[in-house]
């Protein structure tokens, strides 16, 4: 099964290559940024950033947690796709976020609405929806606040 562990460079530009269409087009309408930008600057400011690798230690996905809390995950298509890394990403996913909570006070983002595998992931994980934003970032599209407070 799939596991964190600490990313590389190479995971950062092999998850670039390779991100689902959704989390690009959530990058891109957040930010107004091509989405391998995004990913980047999100990578760059990270004071954690995880990899999320599948049984052969190659990177499905990447997360991290910018300094005030600002918390991030993207993917690939096989991460999603496959039934046994979704559920171990729930698994490995709380903890983690149970362990930042010892650190942070909060723990934050924003969600495209049509990002529904993403919401049901951060719900399963025990985040809360505070706000619907109806126009939201550069592209003015909706998208849900949602933090998790220690």
């Amino acid at each position: 099964m799939g596991y964190l562990r600490k990313s590389k460079l190479s995971d950062l530009n092999h998850v670039v290559k390779h991100m689902r269409n959704m989390d690009k087009m959530e990058a891109y309408y957040q930010t107004g940024k091509q989405p391998e930008e995004a990913l980047r600057l999100s990578y760059l400011y990270g004071q954690t950033n995880m990899a999320i690798a599948d049984d052969n230690d190659n990177p499905i996905g990447l997360c991290g947690v910018i300094a005030d809390g600002c918390i991030w995950m993207v993917a690939t298509d096989e991460l999603f796709n496959n039934r046994k890394y979704k559920i171990q990403l729930i698994r490995e996913g709380r903890k983690w976020v149970d362990y930042l909570l010892k650190s942070y006070d909060l723990l934050y983002n924003m969600v495209y609405a049509e990002n529904h595998s993403a919401i049901k992931w951060l719900k399963s994980l025990g985040f809360t929806f505070v706000n619907y934003h109806e126009e939201y970032g550069k592209e003015s599209k909706p998208f849900y606040e949602f933090l998790r407070i220690s």
